[in-house]
């Protein structure tokens, strides 16, 4: 059977329908936020302004085109509604914070219990004493009260979301509690709303249905955050590693939120926490970083939930609460409503010893019902338990509950005492977000397995130990040319042209063969065919024995690693390069001793030109020591590092290098700066004194020692005073002190066509008397 296309009409409205309320939803947006409140208060007006209340009545031709259609023309509208729903939930997982809302899990069930009990019982007390013309069936009393109580229960996240996100307070620990106990309510809501629709389509208390809701919760959730989390970060690497790029990471997200939503609806436990969930195990994986969150966010915020918003508030009738006892009536349930919630809440936040700010704030937050209880009223209306006049009140207390939560929080979040260690989280978020060591996502690690490249797996493990940072170790195969190595890695076309060779070479000429004379056995070819297979074997031997090495230097965990191999195309350079370019964030090599044809360079030309060209960070390593070129070297003690600092981003970030190493390896960063004495002959007559030039390296000292205490190394700070020049002094130092490793930072300078990081830093990488590391940024 043949579907037919959606009709030229019905596509018409819908689109005309979309910009509409996107239109005036924003616009609305925009003029509450000028006045100081959260957009999504305009948002939501933005539907009663489009309904029957406002538009139906000022201009009802226009209302009745665009808005009184058929049911399935309005399912099209729900479609993209629902879209932005499940969108605001995944951004809402993405903000989420586990490991506090675990470590607040008893303060965020009691608030949710006080959210839910407190409410259920004045709804459903009010639901038993309203006047009999508000209940649909005289004998259904009982199932009435019962839903009354569920409508009052439920919150409304993806409101609260929306006003924490606005409000700038969704990662403070008042917001994560919000979040926390709203989310909790909200599934116990949904389980209690499953319950009542069941006893009014069969009459009886299905107990078993709401056990197997309970079941299945609990099920998800903990298939969720245990193998779900595991796939999911093994999905988002592996995503990252073979596409990559920025679209393909967003469109993964949102396959995962829709999957996951499709089975949490099968569940009969609603789309939105499957998407929330999707939200919280990708919000966990340091691959979608921050840049990758604010564009999704900025697509949500800006385009989705406006329409969302948008349709909520449409769906309200001003003109149906006109009548004075549906007046009445209203404002009754509104008031019992905000007392339950606020009365259950405030009383739990006691309890768990919060303050009485803390559960105005989380009370006003959780009193908004939003879209969840216009949802809830629909179910009812559908079920035959809600009268047209009792749906529309419950629908106006959703709405007007949700505009009374920005203006609730707004007015008692700035009384809300912060605590230090609320602070401490705040400060060490702030710092992670502008941390370089905090962005690094993958590392690449070339290696012919010398012993530079050895000592380079070692510092790289340790910086990226216990973090969610994968480090590629690629093999480099050399090419066919390369140094008289052909016999041992031809390339494809070598291995083809040995193939002809067997068949053609010399086996003969087709004029002796076909005189009929038997032409002599070729010992050459077979001889050659044997070389060959004997270097393909060695090459393969060679190849594992690098990589289970680099494993071994490396000593991280098999999901922090991956190795490949990469044959030489048309240069080391040139492969390196490229593999480079796929995404990688930090490039890692060996430093090689520069020969007689690079002149003054430090490295080789093919190291010069790779840490010249290329586009990431490079990180160079040499051991100071002299090995085997094919030695298999120990891991090197680091108790000491020595990390100059001259108040340079690029010495920012080698220091933040620095300080990862020395919290994996236990040892102590000796933070310093070098300060010159004025020479006699000194050119400068007007150049800072030996105390003002102290005074701001000791400024420059405490800021990255403090840094680094943050991070969790163990820091010293150091300012020296010496007649020598930095670099000389330095040097110096590494031979006085005994130090284990420099770490130097440097930033890439343009001279004579070469990598050159500057005087300074070249004398002590060559000079030090210890192991040194050089990050080179751009």
């Amino acid at each position: 059977m043949v579907i037919e296309p959606l009709g030229h009409h019905e596509l018409l409205v819908v689109v005309t329908q979309l910009a509409v309320l996107l239109f005036v939803a924003r616009a609305l947006g925009e003029a509450v936020s000028a006045v100081g409140q959260p957009a999504v208060v305009g948002e939501l007006l933005a539907g009663v302004v489009l309904g029957p209340s406002i538009l139906g009545v000022v201009a009802p031709t226009v209302y009745a085109d665009l808005f009184v259609v058929s049911e399935s023309q309005f399912h099209l509208l729900e479609i993209v509604s629902w879209i932005g729903l499940i969108m605001l939930l995944i951004v809402t997982g993405l903000e989420t914070d586990v490991d506090l809302v675990v470590s607040k899990g008893r303060t965020a069930l009691l608030l949710s219990l006080g959210g839910i009990t407190v409410p259920f019982a004045t709804g459903f007390a009010l639901g038993w004493y309203l006047p009999a013309e508000f209940v649909a069936t005289a004998d259904g009393r009982l199932v009435f009260s019962l839903f009354i109580a569920t409508a009052m229960s439920i919150s409304a996240i993806p409101v609260i979301a929306k006003v924490l996100i606005e409000l700038d307070v969704i990662r403070r620990d008042i917001g994560q509690l919000i979040l926390a106990a709203g989310m909790v309510d909200d599934t116990i809501g949904w389980i209690l709303l499953a319950t009542v629709a069941g006893l009014a389509q069969r009459g009886v208390v299905d107990l078993g249905a709401a056990a197997t809701t309970v079941l299945s919760v609990i099920v998800f959730l903990g298939i969720a955050f245990t193998v779900g989390q595991r796939a999911v970060q093994e999905l988002v690497r592996w995503v990252d590693n073979t596409v990559g790029g920025e679209t393909a990471m967003l469109t993964l997200l949102m396959v995962l939120a829709l999957s996951a939503g499709a089975i949490t609806q099968y569940l009969g436990l609603e789309a939105i926490l499957g998407a929330f969930v999707v939200g919280i195990l990708v919000g966990q994986v340091n691959r979608f970083d921050q840049a990758l969150r604010h564009t999704f966010e900025v697509v949500t915020l800006g385009i989705f939930a406006p329409i969302f918003f948008a349709i909520a508030g449409l769906r309200m009738n001003v003109a149906a609460l006109l009548d004075p006892t549906v007046f009445a009536v209203g404002l009754v349930v509104l008031g019992v409503a905000c007392f339950g919630k606020f009365v259950g809440i405030i009383g739990a936040a006691q309890l768990a010893g919060l303050s009485r700010w803390e559960g105005i704030t989380i009370g006003g937050g959780m009193n908004a019902r939003g879209a969840m209880e216009i949802i809830v009223a629909t179910i009812g209306l559908g079920l035959g338990i809600l009268t047209i006049e009792m749906y529309s009140i419950i629908v106006m207390v959703a709405i007007v509950t949700s505009l009374m939560a920005p203006a609730v929080m707004r007015w008692s979040i700035p009384r809300i005492e912060m605590r230090e260690d609320e602070r401490r989280r705040l400060a060490g978020e702030r710092q992670r977000r502008r941390s370089f060591v905090a962005r690094l996502q993958r590392v690449l690690l070339p290696t012919r397995c010398r012993p530079n490249s050895q000592f380079a797996a070692q510092l790289v493990g340790s910086l990226t130990r216990e973090q969610d940072i994968e480090v590629t170790t690629m093999y480099l195969q050399r090419n066919a040319d390369d140094g008289g190595h052909s016999s041992r890695t031809g390339s494809l076309i070598d291995r083809v042209r040995h193939t002809l060779r067997g068949v053609t070479g010399t086996g003969g000429s087709t004029r002796d063969r076909g005189a009929g004379r038997a032409s002599p056995p070729d010992h050459s070819t077979n001889e050659r065919r044997s070389h060959y297979e004997d270097d393909q074997r060695s090459t393969r031997e060679d190849e594992r024995r690098c990589h289970d090495l680099m494993e071994r230097q490396l000593g991280l965990p098999r999901s922090q690693r991956r190795s490949i191999t990469r044959r030489e195309r048309t240069s080391a350079k040139e492969t390196v390069l490229e593999e480079a370019a796929a995404g990688y964030d930090l490039l890692a090599l060996g430093a090689t001793e520069h020969d007689a044809s690079t002149g003054d360079a430090l490295f080789t030309a093919t190291t010069d030109e790779i840490i010249r060209d290329a586009t990431c960070t490079v990180l160079i390593a040499n051991t100071n020591r002299t090995y085997g070129a094919d030695a298999a070297i120990d891991e090197l003690s680091i108790d000491r590092i020595l990390v100059p600092t001259g108040g340079s981003q690029y010495t920012r970030h080698a220091a933040e290098i620095a300080f990862a190493i020395g919290r994996d390896r236990e040892a102590v960063c000796d933070v310093t700066h070098v300060v010159t004495r004025p020479r006699a002959d000194d050119a400068f007559v007007d150049r800072p004194g030996v105390e003002s030039a102290v005074g701001l390296g000791e400024r420059l000292v405490d800021g990255d020692a403090n840094l680094g205490r943050r991070i969790g190394a163990d820091t010293r700070r150091n300012v020296i005073v010496s007649d020598r020049d930095p670099e000389a002094e330095l040097v110096a130092l590494t031979r006085r002190e005994e130090y284990d490793l420099v770490v130097l930072g440097g930033n890439l300078r343009p001279l004579s066509g070469r990598a050159f990081f500057g005087y300074r830093v070249e004398y002590v990488f060559q000079n030090a008397d210890c192991p040194v590391v050089v990050l080179a940024s751009s």
